[in-house]
């Protein structure tokens, strides 16, 4: 099983992201938390059950760790874009075997590499050098130990936030394609073909709950 599981939204800062994030949505993203192996922290709602937004961005305050940063966070390049919508994340079963179909097709998802955060336990596919494969397009990948009723989008705050549409602009649509044809992902963004890499995301409001 592989399927949507949140979008994230990279920031020089927390406050720089929850400015862009309530100008994209309209919404005042709540305090997340922090992730000490990765010197970062972030800002999430929900957005259902099972699929969240989150503001993520280096965090000041913590060491840096012995490698680069997930979400390609330590380059320069990407760091000239933000705040921007910089990742959309896929949950999984089988994280390994997903990797490894990647892998098949010359793609390098990363590592399984585990990580935790009070009582959630996930793993989460990284790269070496922190970067997005396909020049940012292609999805990241984590698998959570708990999901259903468990997942943790069902204890963060729910605004009434919800993501209608994913775009995903890319100068590699076909090897895009074919990625996620191989992992089997059946609901799936909008792929367009373009110069350079672009994810957008059009949100509605509805009542908060």
């Amino acid at each position: 099983m592989i399927t949507f599981d949140h979008i994230a939204i990279a920031a020089s800062s927390l406050k720089e992201g929850a400015e862009y994030a309530r100008t994209l949505t309209g919404a005042s993203f709540p305090k997340g938390g922090e992730h000490p192996d990765m010197g970062t922290h972030n800002l999430v709602t929900a957005l259902g059950d099972d699929t969240f937004a989150e503001v993520i961005a280096i965090n000041p305050n913590a060491p840096a760790p012995n490698r680069p940063r997930w979400f390609g966070l330590d380059d320069p390049t990407e760091q000239a874009k933000f705040p921007c919508l910089q990742a959309w994340l896929l949950r999984t079963d089988d994280i390994d075997g997903c990797i490894a179909k990647a892998a098949e097709l010359g793609i390098d998802l990363g590592r399984a590499t585990p990580f935790r955060r009070d009582a959630l336990r996930w793993r989460f596919a990284v790269t070496d050098d922190g970067a997005i494969p396909l020049d940012g397009a292609a999805p990241l990948l984590l698998q959570w130990d708990e999901t259903g009723p468990n997942h943790p989008a069902n204890r963060m705050t729910d605004l009434g936030l919800r993501m209608d549409t994913l775009t995903i602009e890319t100068p590699h649509a076909d090897r895009l394609t074919e990625l996620l044809d191989a992992l089997g992902l059946q609901d799936r963004p909008d792929i367009k073909q373009a110069t350079q890499t672009g994810i957008d995301a059009r949100f509605t409001r509805v009542a908060a709950l």
